[in-house]
């Protein structure tokens, strides 16, 4: 039977053998392929976008993290800078004894004299209590200036100005001013209009 195949074999073209061989071994090479190496490369390909695709995530949530340490600390600033502004002191003598000695200490610091300060009324906006004060000062025109400037700085953004009247004094050697001043203070819970 081997002589058969070799004489067999013999009688065809080289160029026929070698098309045969060529495609025996592409059959082996595409069957290695499918059975062998498709799989692996597959499960690499996909490891590959896995790694890819967790590397994005992990630079995202550190720059996620970074913004969130970011935003705590601003809000923790806010938080503290809001509670030092609105927690004035609880009895209105000490409210009003404190934005007279502030007032008194920062017109003091310009060359102003601070002629005096008044309660006035108190009335209940939204969830504040509104403290009105009559405050009264007297000095150079642009040292006034000057001081009613600072006044967020003397008082906090919790001080409004809500009327002003100037006035010359002294045959025009210094003016008079006078002004409304009302803070606003959160209202403690059961607190009366």
């Amino acid at each position: 039977m081997t002589q058969r195949i070799l004489g067999a074999l013999s009688r065809i073209s080289p160029r026929v053998l070698l098309l045969a061989m060529m495609l025996i071994v592409s059959a082996a090479a595409f069957e290695g392929w499918f059975l062998v190496l498709r799989a692996p490369w597959g499960e690499y390909r996909r490891l590959a976008a896995t790694r890819e695709s967790l590397a994005a995530t992990v630079a995202m949530s550190a720059t996620q993290q970074g913004e969130l340490g970011r935003l705590t600390a601003e809000l923790k600033e806010l938080s503290d800078r809001l509670s030092g502004e609105l927690h004035a002191p609880a009895p209105e003598e000490q409210l009003a004894v404190s934005l007279m000695t502030e007032l008194d200490h920062a017109a003091a610091r310009k060359g102003l004299t601070l002629t005096s300060v008044k309660p006035g009324a108190r009335r209940q906006v939204l969830s504040f209590e509104e403290i009105a004060f009559e405050v009264s000062a007297q000095g150079q025109y642009l040292l006034l200036c000057e001081w009613l400037l600072d006044f967020e700085r003397t008082l906090g953004r919790s001080a409004t100005v809500t009327d002003f009247t100037m006035r010359s004094i002294e045959e025009g050697r210094q003016v008079g001013l006078t002004l409304k001043v009302v803070l606003y203070r959160p209202l403690r819970s059961g607190a009366e209009k």
